[in-house]
């Protein structure tokens, strides 16, 4: 049985757990909070879309041509990289991308794909689900020292996560330099979960995995993370223009239309992002993991650059938390570090309180 369906059986229960946590404090927990989300969603926060659209009309995101014309200038002041409105596929959210990258596969005849550790369960579902084989192509985290990888010689698919949002470490650019000259040397296709970028605490915009050949590189980004609103589903992909459109249309008949709001919304990040950012959201993450580090609710940490996820060692006792720990994530040999979300308050006093018990 393959390691990633034993973590997806694992994922399985505790989304079960979650909902009877049985009075354990559930500090891996997918939902936060900021100060900054009414100015964030600007209009949106205090007029019914009904005042902002007509919601007598299906709201179709991808014919929004004014939509993936700011995504692509957005992508390229941010990375530097040049894009179309034919490289973008907007959708509702990440989860609906990675079900419609996932029955292309089946559908285009893909029965095994590689891929570095960790990938994020929903992509481990449909693989079982979609009779896909998922063939681990390292057997350690591109972030750790000891990294190394076993990459075929022949054309495959290969996902990876950039960042690795469990403990917010980017994929080294020197990965993703010698993924490029293996994509260009055996024309793989490669998927990158991009769910967590542009969430770095150095304040730099840039993000490494953009350098990947532009005709052979799937990338999906999401403001929903970015903004830390997951009220709104908004989400896109970055794709080769061969592939805009029948991905596109896939998307289209399996999910239908957005609704107005989340196409509202879909314009209103990218326009924040364009003049503000998100440089506050990220100050609000490092204020938070400062005030745990130092409040003595951690015996141990690892290393954070982006994200708002803490891979760390509580000092509360196990038995009191539900939480992510390493078998989650294809990550052994870490005994007792489970994630942490610094947007969660309730995990963040919990933990504090437990520590001062």
């Amino acid at each position: 049985m393959s390691s990633l369906f034993r973590m997806l059986d694992l994922h399985e229960a505790v989304e079960k757990a979650r909902q009877r946590p049985d009075g354990r404090l559930f500090v891996s927990d997918y939902n936060g909070a900021h100060p900054y989300v009414a100015d964030y969603l600007g209009d949106l926060a205090h007029t019914p879309p009904y005042r902002l659209g007509d919601v007598s009309r299906y709201s179709a995101i991808d014919e929004d041509h004014a939509l993936r014309t700011k995504l692509a200038r957005l992508h390229e002041s941010y990375d530097g990289e040049e894009r179309s409105p034919g490289q973008i596929v907007p959708a509702g959210g990440s989860s609906s991308l990675i079900g419609t990258f996932c029955t292309w596969l089946r559908l285009t005849g893909h029965t095994r794909v590689h891929y570095l550790p960790p990938v994020y369960y929903k992509f481990a579902y449909f693989f079982r689900e979609f009779g896909i084989e998922p063939v681990a192509a390292a057997e350690t985290h591109a972030h750790q020292g000891e990294f190394t990888w076993n990459l075929p010689d022949e054309r495959t698919v290969l996902l990876l996560t950039d960042p690795v949002w469990y403990t917010g470490r980017r994929v080294p650019a020197l990965v993703l330099k010698q993924l490029a000259a293996w994509q260009l040397a055996t024309g793989s296709l490669v998927f990158v979960d991009g769910t967590f970028q542009y969430l770095r605490w150095d304040g730099s915009r840039r993000e490494d995995s953009a350098t990947l050949p532009a005709d052979l590189t799937l990338r999906m980004v999401c403001p929903t993370k970015y903004l830390s609103i997951h009220g709104y589903r908004c989400a896109h992909l970055l794709v080769p223009e061969r592939l805009r459109e029948p991905l596109a249309e896939l998307h289209l008949n399996l999910h239908g239309d957005v609704t107005l709001a989340d196409r509202l919304f879909a314009h209103r990040a990218a326009d924040l992002m364009r003049v503000e950012g998100n440089h506050r959201l990220i100050d609000h993450i490092r204020a938070n993991h400062q005030r745990l580090s130092a409040g003595g609710a951690l015996t141990a940490q690892a290393a954070i650059e982006t994200g708002y996820f803490l891979f760390a060692r509580p000092t509360a006792p196990a038995d009191r938390l539900l939480a992510l720990d390493g078998r989650y994530f294809e990550l052994p040999d870490h005994p007792g570090f489970v994630r942490i979300n610094l947007l969660n308050e309730a995990a963040l006093h919990g933990l504090e309180s437990l520590a001062a018990a």
